[in-house]
């Protein structure tokens, strides 16, 4: 069983480097990360073989990840972040509310319940909002499938338009640790506590593996303390393992069993990113923040692959990690507070009108 399940691993593996080196070859946004998700799913497709990823690969990949976008951070980071706060929260909220009652509407024309589509609607935060679908005995399955459309579209169209929109002048090569002398060797002790600390706080912290290592580097970095520089393969490899990740978390088969219904919940996702779009650019105009910089910020992407994707696109990397991990913050602390006390009520009103 684990000799097959090996086999399974190295032949996804091999499929992501192909697929990361074809999208690298042909300059297109994120290759390293989209070229495995995309040959993984071809490959599902064509063979209708499985695919599987290492867990301990990808928790190690998060934190190499956050070590990347922390070494973008610089002394005036913290600083520069603070008159964005209230513009950006506000935009935030608005977008939250308005892919929520996109989804409440939607389940209104479609048969989906109202519960199912707006948790599968909520602009990240997939694993917390399986959680909560659990809890509110919402249809799970269906919420994953829901959130892996979305996940999908954003994490093809936004790179794309940022990239080839958005961009001022690329950022593509530049050197994770460009700003800052390079550290001694013993400095690894600082990477190594941050892995560790991210470990431990799981549980307690939204993404604790990407963002606990980011913080601790990026704090670092802030204070002048010049941290070893790690070599730029290391993180080819951290991209390429979420890649293969993302990848097999896609199930062709669940996909399949949604139907119909797909199409409904991609038209969703692309609104959802047109109205981001949209926020983004009033956000830079508000705050004078540069446009790929305000739009990657706001998008309902993840936060390494938007801060990735900042760096490619001209924008700044730093502030746009700093931001997404505050939505992030919004949406897992939040959210479900206010699902819980909404939702119910929701229910409540249907089977009043299904009694009368």
């Amino acid at each position: 069983m684990k000799e097959f399940r090996f086999i399974k691993i190295s032949i996804s593996y091999l499929i992501a480097v192909i697929g990361g080196i074809a999208f690298h070859l042909l300059h297109l946004p994120l290759p390293w990360i989209l070229g495995p998700v995309t040959f993984l799913l071809l490959y599902k497709m064509t063979t209708r073989q499985p695919t599987d990823a290492s867990l301990k690969l990808r928790n190690i990949s998060f934190g190499f990840l956050g070590i990347q976008i922390g070494s973008t951070f610089t002394a005036d980071t913290f600083i520069n972040v603070i008159p964005y706060l209230f513009p950006y929260t506000i935009f935030t909220l608005l977008l939250i509310a308005v892919s929520l009652l996109n989804a409440y509407f939607l389940s209104k024309m479609i048969k989906v319940d109202a519960k199912t589509s707006m948790l599968g609607s909520v602009p990240g935060g997939l694993s917390a909002m399986l959680a909560l679908s659990e809890s509110l005995k919402g249809n799970t399955v269906l919420v994953t499938i829901i959130q892996t459309i979305r996940l999908v579209t954003v994490l093809f169209a936004i790179p794309f338009a940022a990239t080839h929109f958005f961009a001022r002048e690329s950022g593509q090569g530049m050197p994770v640790s460009a700003s800052a002398p390079p550290g001694e060797w013993y400095t690894l002790g600082i990477y190594i506590a941050a892995f560790v600390l991210g470990s431990l706080l799981q549980k307690r912290v939204p993404a604790s593996l990407v963002i606990i290592p980011m913080l601790i580097t990026g704090i670092s970095r802030a204070f002048g303390l010049p941290l070893l520089e790690l070599p730029a393969m290391l993180f080819i490899l951290a991209q390429l393992s979420l890649g293969v990740y993302l990848g097999n978390s896609v199930s062709i088969t669940d996909l399949v069993k949604a139907g119909r219904y797909c199409l409904y919940y991609f038209v969703l996702a692309l609104l959802l990113i047109g109205m981001s779009f949209g926020f983004g650019f009033f956000l830079s105009v508000w705050t004078n923040m540069s446009l790929p910089t305000a739009i990657l910020s706001i998008s309902p992407g993840g936060l390494i692959e938007m801060a990735l994707t900042a760096d490619e696109a001209g924008g700044d990397p730093s502030i746009v990690s700093s931001l997404q991990m505050i939505r992030l913050l919004m949406i897992v602390l939040i959210l479900p507070f206010v699902l819980q006390w909404v939702i119910p009520k929701l229910d409540k009103e249907n089977m009043e009108a299904e009694g009368s």
